[in-house]
């Protein structure tokens, strides 16, 4: 692995770090100044880093207990531009709760800002969410 490879992997385990530790300031600066955050197909992209800690922190206020796992990613690096591709796990329970699994895969586009790596664009698709037993909706790779 080179350099920028090992960067890129690490900058995935600091956003899971933040998740982790509930921390919008870790999270939020693994995305770029105008980063775009794609958490799913039914929600507007939010950008830019103040927007997406601001978004991020108003949606883990529903969501006290929330243990995120990434796993190493395939990643291509091109220059100042990279694409990764990392699956991830969520056991989360909810302020009501309700606990639950969610499973899926994020495709990233990465710029080195400042001379560091960090998220342009995360879309984030769910392959699986249920129960932690695995028996809810298998929604599979996406198309």
């Amino acid at each position: 692995m080179n350099d920028d490879t090992l960067e890129i992997q690490q900058l995935a385990q600091i956003y899971a770090d933040g998740v982790m530790q509930r921390n919008a300031d870790i999270w939020g600066d693994t995305f770029a100044e105008n980063g775009t955050w794609i958490l799913s197909a039914d929600m507007d992209p939010v950008t830019g880093r103040d927007n997406l800690k601001a978004f991020w922190s108003a949606v883990m206020a529903g969501y006290p207990n929330v243990l995120h796992w990434v796993q190493p990613g395939i990643i291509n690096v091109d220059g100042n531009t990279a694409t990764a591709r990392f699956y991830v796990q969520e056991n989360i329970k909810d302020a009501e709760g309700n606990t639950f699994r969610v499973a899926g895969v994020y495709n990233d586009e990465l710029i080195r800002e400042n001379d560091a790596w960090k998220f342009s664009v995360r879309r984030f698709n769910a392959m699986y969410r249920g129960p932690v037993d695995m028996s809810g909706d298998w929604i599979g790779y996406p198309a």
